[in-house]
């Protein structure tokens, strides 16, 4: 009692001591401690709880709900649930428990709480309280107990219970799907067992009603669709349970029940192989699965079906699959040993016509299969279609048979039949081989590529990766050839990766690298096929392709030849080398390069002859229309090149090799495209006999009417095969501009159309742009000539249009701006001659020439060297058809740039192309100055006399070539004649006149006279400095003092001037040198040096000097080797200041000589260079043989 009164006293301050003294207040208690049990209840550790609730329980049984409800709870606590429910398991053992249902529910609900899992021994207690919760819970708990307790029950094979249960879940919870999904899973997976019937007649409706209420709640469920699918199967509606098991594998895709359906679908389809691939994802080796086996032609899987066959019972199916093994392995006499029946035997042990005969009189699906097999082996095709299209009538759902139907259709020429068949047979098989090839064959024929590649991608689907290389190469080629460049790589590759050594499969990897551009990537492929296959044509082939098409055209051309030389007659090399030919000859026409240009031309033709050779290749359009164009494009050559040596055959010539001129390619060329279009009529071949016919009008003007009919017919022609061209529209334009057929409304028709097909034409733009010029409408032509400028900013012939809009309107600076803009584009004819022209109208005006913008453009852009390049490419092209106006800007331009002879071969042709009149005698003025240049006096007399209205200048001209060539009588009357005419009028031309016949006077009657001429021209006004020149030169050399002197006054105005800075001192220096000695001579040199130090002239005046009067003295040995090398570098300092060779040689001369004391070996090394600059200067050889002497 002592104990159970201090447990009382601590049960509100400390529970663990309250807990020590209730415990030793039970073990001193005789007999049940109830009250001291009920304050240990209070204060006892949670582990203690349900021991002491059990007591509890049967020491007041009128406290035992809340002794039930307290043990509940504690069951919440996963530590004690064990214990917990094991004293609820022990109560619920008492039936006769007036709390039993209370008991139940409480055991019912910590199993359902908790995851205690239930042992065999509680089954019949679990499925107790569970039923007990069923029928006291609320909604909400019943449809969670349902989910537990089903779940337990299909996991216990207590199929009928959980049947039965799910059943009251659809009426107690009729919107709830759970229970329809157990009735449905229940029956797909046990509905062909043996002990179905116990637990279907649960079933209260008919299984397809729960499948539909299913489907009603969720449209994809997999278990509803399978109820319905095996429905179907089981009604022999083989399609429609297919495509409903299809659904259900979509849902739920590793589903072993939907798997075995699909399979057995597939058999029935004779569908074998996909129904194969489902057996080995389920992992089963049945019957089916080795009936599935039995078709393959796998040695190794007919081995592993004959394994499993042999294990199993032999009924009628394995002793076909058995025969069919035996016949694939050629085992006949175990094939004899088997017990088949008649169609089995004839199908494999009979002779074709045997089998024929045994299976007349049967009508089974089977007997009629092979029936139409038989027939169709012994090529009866009309009898094998008859029994084929009978057994499909028989069987429908069979893919062989449409297979076999679709082959005779097929045979038969009818493609759409046979399209149908083989559609249906792989909708039924889609892993038909056969039918998969020839369906993809006949999509290809009808250009159904889509379809096609579908059909490839859903086979391929089925195979795994070994399996699916052929299909996948053959989906490379689909993506080959609809351009999917990307995509075929991925399959090519993909294919190679299983099959290394295939070559056909590495050469489409390369034809998809080098269809995407990836031309370095194709070439890398080819290579490594020609490693593996040295010998491969096709690689070899290709890599000279590849580079044809990258423009490597000598690399294409010389693999051509390496493969042409292993295989001359191979029609693909043949043309590849042609091409490579003209692709290098178009190259180098581009160029300027006209002769190599017409070589390669040649060398086309000849591989292209090749080909003609070949009778195969005489139907080829390719080869007409190539070799045709090989004909024009070298009849556009200049007129000396463009010739070919075709043979006569080709030619129909009699002569062996026929030489064909311009006029002669252009008509061969027209009649090849005539014999192309006979094989092929397209707008292609129609517009380039169009372009032949406008090119024939071009150059044959005789006949250019005749030439511009038949193009504007062929032209409208190729309109009519293809009227959205641009093109086609753009050529018959230009035809009607052409001058001797010129209709410009019709012109401007037809180019508009053009612009307006393709609104980013630039050729069309710019010869709508000239038809407008043509038409005067400047403002219109400027508008065309700037969209052709926005379409492409680099056409040239778009520039060349703003340019003459700009010479129609008279901007001199816009048009010489914007034919020097077309120099940086590549040569055309119209710019060339257009900047020659505004270069030597520039240079030509001093007006123009002293602006600015157009000086800057001569000092610092060379722009007379870049016309001179431009005229002498149009005169090269040109040849003798070059107009006289870009002769004379040649000649002119070569002039500038001190090349005599090149001018005067220029003005020499456009004399002889000129007509009499005012521009010939400029010409022939022009002729005659250049021989007076080149000391050919006798050639200049005859130019000059081929004059016909002369003027000053060329009487002037041929005076002074009479002079030159000795003739002095005959200059002295021409001068005497010109100065009688000019004297009074201009006294500048009566000077010059009276300083020539100075010269001659001196030379013939002397001094005296000579001075009186001069004294004539230095009373006129504006005396020229060369009669200055001339008198004081004269005073000098005859010690005339007042002479000298008076003409020193003169020379004083331009003592000043660096122009004349040279002269006057050279002649004022011997002046003093006569008069007041070499010394005072010395100093006056110094002094004007000082005055112009960077004359290099006034340097070499000074450096003679020296030379001349000081070379001994040793004190201006260094002062003059210095100044001579300052003379040598001023020489240089001016970059456009050209030297001749003769003169750079004597400075040379002189400064070797002048540093020749001081230094003796660059004294050697200047002398050398001056003999290398004018090897015949004999005075340099002596200088040399001195210095060397020393």
């Amino acid at each position: 009692m002592g104990y159970l009164l201090l447990g009382a006293a601590y049960q509100n301050v400390d529970k663990a001591e309250a807990a020590k003294y209730l415990r030793k207040s039970i073990e001193h208690t005789e007999g049940p401690a109830t009250v001291a049990l009920q304050g240990l209840a209070n204060c006892a550790p949670s582990a203690e709880l349900p021991e002491i609730f059990d007591q509890l329980l049967d020491l007041i049984p009128e406290k035992c709900l809340d002794y039930y409800e307290k043990l509940f709870v504690l069951a919440t606590d996963a530590a004690l649930s064990l214990a917990c429910l094991n004293v609820f398991k022990k109560r619920a053992q008492n039936t006769e428990d007036t709390n039993i249902i209370k008991i139940r529910e409480y055991l019912g609900r910590i199993w359902f709480s908790t995851d205690i899992e239930v042992a065999s021994t509680d089954s019949d207690l679990y499925k107790i309280s569970m039923e007990t919760l069923l029928s006291t819970g609320d909604a909400d708990l019943k449809s969670m107990v349902y989910k537990r307790y089903l779940k337990w029950l299909y996991k216990e094979q207590d199929l009928a219970s959980c049947l039965r249960h799910a059943i009251n879940m659809t009426v107690s919870h009729p919107r709830a799907v759970y229970g329809y999904e157990w009735i449905c899973k229940i029956y797909c997976e046990y509905h062909d067992q043996p002990d179905s019937e116990e637990w279907m007649q649960e079933l209260k409706l008919p299984i397809q009603a729960y499948a539909e209420q299913l489907l009603e709640f969720n449209a994809k469920s997999n278990l509803a669709l399978l109820i319905k699918s095996i429905d179907l199967y089981n009604q022999q509606q083989y399609i429609q349970a297919r495509q409903l098991a299809l659904q259900a594998q979509q849902c739920h895709p590793s589903y072993k029940v939907t798997l075995q359906l699909l399979a057995r679908i597939h058999m029935k389809f004779g569908a074998y192989r996909l129904a194969l691939l489902l057996w080995q994802e389920i992992g089963q080796e049945n019957e089916e699965y080795a009936q599935c086996l039995s078709y393959e032609n796998d040695a190794t899987k007919l081995q592993e079906a004959l394994r499993l066959l042999r294990g199993f019972p032999e009924s009628e199916l394995n002793i076909k699959a058995l025969a069919r093994c035996y016949h694939k392995l050629g085992d006949t006499q175990q094939l004899k040993s088997l017990q088949l029946d008649d169609i089995t035997r004839a199908e494999y042990l009979l002779s074709p016509n045997e089998a024929v005969q045994v299976l007349a009189d049967k009508d089974s699906f089977e007997a009629l299969l092979l029936c139409g097999k038989l027939h169709m082996k012994l090529q009866n095709y009309d009898e094998a279609l008859n029994y084929m299209l009978k057994a499909t009538r028989v069987q429908p759902h069979i893919a062989e048979c449409f297979d076999y139907l679709a082959r005779l259709y097929q045979a038969n020429g009818d493609i759409s039949r046979a399209r149908k068949c083989f559609e249906k047979c792989i909708s039924l098989n889609a892993l038909s081989q056969q039918a998969v090839d020839s369906l993809s064959s006949i999509y290809q024929q009808l250009g159904e590529e889509d379809l096609n590649e579908a059909l490839l991608l859903n086979t391929l689907r089925y195979l795994n990766n070994d399996e699916a290389v052929r299909l996948q190469y053959k989906l490379g080629l689909h993506f080959l050839r609809v351009n999917k460049w990307d995509n075929a790589i991925q399959c090519f590759r993909f294919a190679i990766k299983y099959d290394f050594k295939c070559m056909v499969y590495w050469e489409s990897l390369g034809d998809a690298y080098a269809g995407r551009g990836s031309y370095n990537s194709g070439i890398r492929v080819f290579q490594k096929i020609l490693e593996l296959s040295p010998a491969n044509w096709y690689a070899q082939l290709q890599l000279a392709v590849i580079k044809t098409t990258i423009r490597m055209y000598p690399e294409a051309i010389a693999d051509f030849d390496v493969l042409l030389k292993e295989h001359p007659d191979y029609l693909p090399a043949l043309k590849g080398a042609a091409e490579a030919h003209i692709g290098l000859a178009n190259n180098l026409k581009s160029q300027n390069i006209y002769g190599r240009a017409k070589d390669h031309f040649q060398l086309a033709v000849e591989h292209l002859q090749s080909a003609f050779l070949q009778p195969k290749a005489l139907g080829m359009v390719w080869l007409w229309r190539l070799t045709a164009n090989v004909f024009v494009q070298t009849a556009q050559l200049p007129q000396s090149l463009a010739n070919l040596d075709v043979a006569g055959i080709l030619a129909k010539r009699e002569e062996d090799i026929a030489y064909l001129s311009r006029k002669d390619l252009l008509q061969l060329a027209q009649r090849f495209f005539l014999c192309a279009l006979k094989l092929k009529q397209n707008t292609y071949l129609w517009y380039e006999l169009a372009l032949c016919s406008y090119y024939s009008a071009v150059y044959m003007p005789e006949q250019a009417m005749d030439h511009l009919e038949t193009a504007a017919k062929v032209c409208k022609m190729a309109i009519k095969e293809n009227s959205n061209r641009w093109q086609n529209w753009n050529l018959l334009g230009v035809i009607n501009m052409h001058v001797a057929n010129e209709n410009l409304p019709v012109a401007q028709h037809c180019l508009i159309q053009s612009v307006s097909l393709e609104r980013k034409s630039y050729t069309a733009w710019t010869n709508l742009g000239v038809l407008y010029i043509k038409l005067g409408e400047i403002r219109l032509a400027n508008e065309a000539f700037k969209r052709a400028q926005q379409s492409n900013p680099i056409y040239p012939n778009a520039w060349i249009g703003q340019a003459m809009v700009a010479e129609t309107i008279a901007d001199e600076e816009e048009a010489f701006d914007l034919f020097r803009h077309c120099q940086q584009f590549e040569y055309h004819p119209e710019a060339a001659v257009g900047y020659a022209h505004w270069v030597c109208q520039v240079i030509s005006d001093p007006v123009l020439r002293n602006k600015p913008h157009n000086k800057h453009a001569i000092e610092n852009w060379h722009a007379d060297i870049y016309a001179l390049d431009a005229i002498n490419w149009y005169v090269q092209n040109e040849e003798a058809d070059a107009s006289i106006s870009s002769l004379t800007f040649q000649g002119f331009l070569c002039v500038r740039q001190k090349l005599y002879q090149q001018a005067i071969n220029a003005f020499t042709r456009a004399c002889e192309q000129s007509d009499p009149g005012e521009d010939r005698d400029k010409l022939y003025t022009n002729l005659g100055y250049l021989y007076l240049k080149l000391g050919q006096p006798e050639k200049a007399v005859k130019a000059f006399n081929a004059i016909s209205h002369a003027t000053f200048k060329p009487i002037i001209g041929l005076a002074l070539a009479y002079y030159r060539s000795g003739q002095l009588e005959q200059s002295y009357s021409i001068y005497n004649s010109v100065l009688e005419s000019v004297v009074g009028q201009d006294n500048e031309k009566a000077a010059t006149i009276l300083v020539a016949m100075a010269s001659m006077v001196y030379a013939f009657q002397g001094e005296r006279d000579t001075k009186t001429v001069l004294y004539q021209c230095l009373l006129l006004k504006g005396v020229p400095i060369q009669a200055l020149y001339s008198a004081c030169a004269l005073g000098v050399l005859h010690g005339d003092s007042d002479l000298c002197q008076m003409i020193m006054s003169e020379l004083k105005a331009y003592q000043f001037s660096e122009e004349h800075c040279a002269d006057v001192a050279y002649l004022t220096a011997y002046y003093w040198l006569t008069n007041a000695g070499a010394r005072q001579a010395l100093n006056y040199l110094q002094t004007q040096v000082r005055m112009f130090p960077q004359h290099a002239g006034l340097r070499r005046v000074f450096l003679k000097f020296l030379l001349d009067y000081f070379r001994e003295d040793s004190v201006y040995q260094l002062a003059t080797s210095n100044t001579a090398l300052i003379a040598l570098k001023l020489g240089h300092i001016a970059l456009r200041s050209s030297i001749k060779a003769s003169e750079e040689a004597e400075t040379r001369i002189y400064v070797s000589r002048a540093l020749e004391p001081v230094d003796k070996n660059q004294s050697l090394k200047l002398v050398q260079c001056a003999i290398r600059l004018n090897p015949t200067n004999n005075e340099a050889r002596q200088l040399l043989a001195s210095i060397t002497a020393c």
